[in-house]
């Protein structure tokens, strides 16, 4: 990957205006940094700093949190997280750049996909929030940009590659971690990997960075620091719990959610119709262009119904983009972030910030696409044009 002096200024300039933006968004727009999730985020935290831990959310997140609550009030935490969150979140200007550069696309491709990082309102308000979205964001970029690199080096020697195998692998079961609705990834690429490859060396280190974080979070977690969390489960029960996207997100008894898994087969097979109603419901959610009558569309600002309507444009061009350059590997890989995305929030339930982490991906096959099919639209108008010229020519 090779920069001249305008790429760089072009991206340390997007770079620049992406930060200014998020210091005006998340510290003078007087945004309440604090939902409900949050609020747990930071009794998990405090379990884990003070040895009394609480089997709840996901402990990813809160060993971060953790950290800043060692030493610092609840009100100067926060305020650290959100400025964590403002680092991480211009970190994922530069890191979409690079990622657009190792899978190879044209010049001006790359700078627009940052510069949609840079602006787009997502990415903007979940950094003003203390929540997993940016981290994940910015840890699975991370990730993928050495999956990527990886892959561009996989035909030198490759015992120098072992290191960044390990710490990608890592990095894949860290985004997991944070968020376990993307733990999948870390399993499909390197499979993806070696599917591609058809070697299993590079993959298999890559997947064995992801069994040590596994590893570590287990240790972690069977120590007096934190325990395992139960909130897959909650998820599960209320996906089958609502026929709508009215959903109230209750927290169902623990006896309850140990037993969810069993509970979701059962009232799948027990009520097929009902189940599958769910489930289509879930995905428009997730990508449809219009939320579903109840309280979200009741809440949705015209910023948020454009950006509802908006992922389903990015989304047709994505699937657009993985048909035109199906034969690209790196689309491929690509693409696994945002299968994943959605098969498992169509399985459980959606909301549209679950899309936030996967917004780099998005972008960049969505921005080829585009371009693709642009340039074929404009070369038929003008072969179109020349055969019509050439007709009056003839006459």
């Amino acid at each position: 990957m090779t920069l001249d002096k305008r790429d760089i200024l072009a991206i340390t300039g997007i770079t620049l205006i992406g930060f200014l933006i998020r210091v005006a968004f998340v510290f003078f727009m007087g945004a309440d940094p604090l939902v409900y999730d949050s609020k747990m985020y930071l009794m998990v935290a405090d379990g884990i700093v003070n040895e009394a831990p609480i089997s709840s959310f996901p402990n990813g997140y809160p060993l971060v949190i953790a950290i800043f609550r060692s030493f610092l009030p609840t009100a100067q935490t926060v305020q650290a997280l959100l400025g964590l969150n403002v680092v991480l979140s211009v970190a994922c200007i530069p890191l979409t750049y690079i990622f657009c550069k190792l899978c190879r696309m044209e010049r001006w491709l790359p700078l627009a996909a940052s510069s949609l990082i840079a602006v787009y309102p997502h990415q903007l308000r979940y950094a003003q929030l203390v929540m997993t979205e940016t981290i994940a964001t910015t840890v699975l970029l991370c990730a993928m940009v050495g999956t990527l690199w990886i892959w561009n080096k996989r035909t030198e020697v490759q015992a120098p590659l072992i290191p960044y195998c390990l710490v990608t692998g890592f990095l894949f079961h860290m985004t997991g971690a944070i968020r376990p609705s993307l733990m999948l990834i870390g399993v499909l690429i390197p499979l993806m990997f070696a599917i591609l490859t058809r070697t299993v060396k590079l993959p298999l280190i890559i997947a064995s960075g992801f069994l040590i974080g596994a590893g570590l979070l287990f240790a972690i977690e069977k120590s007096p620091l934190a325990r395992p969390p139960h909130a897959f489960g909650n998820n599960l029960l209320i996906s089958i719990n609502s026929d709508s996207n009215g959903t109230e997100f209750v927290a169902f008894p623990e006896d309850q959610q140990k037993r969810a898994v069993k509970t979701y087969i059962e009232f799948a097979v027990k009520n097929p119709s009902r189940f599958v109603r769910q489930r289509a419901i879930s995905m428009w959610e997730l990508w449809g262009p219009k939320s579903l009558a109840g309280y979200r569309q009741e809440q949705e600002t015209a910023v948020v119904k454009g950006i509802v309507l908006l992922r389903t444009v990015f989304l047709l061009l994505f699937v657009s983009g993985v048909i035109l350059f199906r034969q690209r590997p790196e689309v491929h890989l690509a693409a696994i972030p945002v299968g994943v995305v959605t098969i498992v929030h169509m399985m459980t339930f959606s909301n549209h910030r679950f899309l936030v982490p996967i917004e780099p991906f998005l972008f960049m096959v969505s921005l080829v696409a585009g371009w693709a099919i642009a340039r074929l639209a404009m070369n038929r108008i003008g072969r179109g044009s020349l055969m019509h010229a050439k007709s009056l020519d003839a006459h």
